[in-house]
This record gives C-alpha cells, sequence and structure tokens, in this order.
C-alpha cells in the first residue's frame, strides 16, 4: 500500500535540526552533572555528551520515518491497538540505540563505561517520545497524540 502522507524532508535540514537540537540537549545536561566526569577533561566530556545525544536524536529520527512510512500502513487500524504497538516499537528501538550509546561512551574513557540498563533504557526513551511528541502537538503538528501519526 502506498503512504498517501509519507513523511520526506531534505536531509541537510534534518541535519541542522539534529545539530541544534543535540547542542541544546548536550549543554544542558553538561551542566547538570547527569554523566559522571571519571577523570575526563570539560571538553571530552562535553564532546561525550554530545555524541551520545546525537545517537539517540539522529538514531531516534531515522526510526520514527520507518515507523511513520512504512510500518504504520502494515499495522490494523484499530486506534488503540496503534497506540499500544508505537509504544512497544519505541521500547524496542531504545535496545540498538542503548548500545550505539554504550560504545560510544566507551570509545571516549580508557576504562570500560556502563550507562545503565537497557530495559531502563527503554522506558526512559518512551518518556523521551511522549515529550517530543507532545511539544509537536502543542505546535499544531501530527504527533502521536492526534492519531498514532
Amino acid at each position: 500500500m502506498e503512504n498517501p502522507e509519507k513523511n520526506t524532508e531534505p536531509f541537510i535540514q534534518t541535519i541542522i535540526r539534529t545539530i541544534l537540537t543535540t547542542t541544546i540537549i548536550a549543554v544542558i545536561l553538561y551542566w547538570v552533572h547527569l554523566f559522571p566526569s571519571g577523570g575526563k577533561s570539560k571538553l571530552t566530556q562535553f564532546e561525550m555528551i554530545w555524541s551520545v545525544v546525537f545517537c539517540v536524536v539522529f538514531g531516534g529520527h531515522w526510526l520514527e520515518l520507518v515507523f511513520i512510512n512504512y510500518l504504520k500502513f502494515a499495522l490494523p487500524k484499530n486506534i488503540l491497538l496503534l497506540y499500544l504497538i508505537r509504544v512497544a516499537y519505541w521500547f524496542l528501538c531504545a535496545i540498538p540505540l542503548f548500545f550505539v550509546m554504550n560504545l560510544i561512551c566507551n570509545s571516549f574513557s580508557h576504562k570500560t563505561g556502563h550507562l545503565g540498563h537497557w530495559w531502563a533504557f527503554g522506558f526512559f526513551y518512551i518518556g523521551i517520545e511522549l515529550l517530543m511528541h507532545a511539544i509537536m502537538q502543542m505546535r499544531f503538528k501530527k504527533s502521536f497524540y492526534n492519531g498514532v501519526y
């Protein structure tokens, strides 16, 4: 079935938006000291935080497009079922993002670091997605809250 609502955006626009969003989030996370320094310089710590956040923002964007442009149209049209599947999809998408984040985090350290548990990040990622879709809803754009977009 052809997707009449296919979400397309120029790649350069995606990159610019992702870099700006990542930088803002990374600055906030750096200021609140969410990531332990582990003896790293301030610049190295910020680079690590920025890289981890970029992984989530950029990877999450593409995983969302897979759902919006392809998977959604192969699913049943029951709205409650679509909501449940979407939340489960976010949880499953968090797993590869978590492992890439851990890989990035460990590349900045001489010893193996640990960002936590993958399943805990899955629930955190669901919260991130709900927040991002709430922002889209407030901006009167298509979102999870107005039809599982």
